[in-house]
């Protein structure tokens, strides 16, 4: 699932954040950078969608939400979908790639090695 515009935007308010934030301090911090100002429905939207498809938690507060990035970066979601879509298959091929590329079996070992 790529992230279409306004969830890429939606998204990085919120990985931004660091902490839980509603819908009022996302809409805040995206209008903060628009010069046409979205409205709260079209963001409340945006981000019950996000949580729908497991990119955002969400967690009752007062009579609203507050909403927290369930992945750390776009690469995350990416990896969810492939391997939402293609499971071990995803896996093996991979491994198999990595085994077959001495520069990328180095890469891996270094970036698991952090």
């Amino acid at each position: 699932m790529a992230l279409g515009a306004l969830e890429g935007e939606v998204m990085r308010a919120c990985w931004e954040a660091g902490a839980p934030v509603t819908v009022r301090e996302v809409l805040d911090r995206i209008n903060a950078d628009r010069k046409q100002s979205l409205a709260y429905t079209t963001v409340m939207t945006v981000m019950g969608r996000l949580a729908e498809k497991g990119v955002l938690n969400r967690t009752a507060q007062g009579r609203g939400y507050a909403y927290t990035a369930a992945v750390p970066d776009e690469a995350a979601i990416a990896v969810r979908e492939v391997l939402r879509e293609y499971g071990d298959a995803a896996v093996v091929r991979f491994a198999t790639e990595a085994s077959l590329d001495a520069q990328l079996r180095e890469r891996l070992r270094g970036l698991l090695g952090q």
